[in-house]
């Protein structure tokens, strides 16, 4: 590997080198290997982050349908008196997407401990 650095880019990697007991060589490959194990970090880091986002978008969707049933729900109640027989199917799966929204946060939390 060839590397072009500039006199003052060069110097300082001879001072950063020698205040670490290593040869500018030594140096540079160290520090670049840290630099890619870092930048391999973080593109882990945005692709789990997209995961989250993707598990977000879901239980705001699951949120949204959620309302949309009970608006259906309180209109039938309201004209025949009673509620639809589905009524008991859309709280079960408003509790599951809000019990997913809770797993998805608790993850966040971990995370950014």
């Amino acid at each position: 590997m060839l590397l072009r650095l500039s006199d003052e880019e060069k110097a300082a990697i001879d001072a950063a080198a020698a205040a670490a007991d290593l040869t500018a060589t030594g140096y540079a490959a160290k520090a670049a290997v840290a630099a890619a194990t870092a930048g391999q970090a973080a593109s882990d880091a945005i692709g789990d982050l997209r995961g989250l986002q993707h598990e977000l978008f879901a239980a705001r969707r699951a949120v949204v349908m959620f309302g949309n049933n009970v608006n259906q729900a309180a209109a039938a109640l309201n004209a025949i008196g009673q509620l639809p027989e589905w009524t008991t199917d859309a709280v079960r799966l408003c509790a599951a997407a809000v019990a997913r929204l809770d797993e998805v946060i608790s993850l966040v939390h971990r995370r950014l401990r």
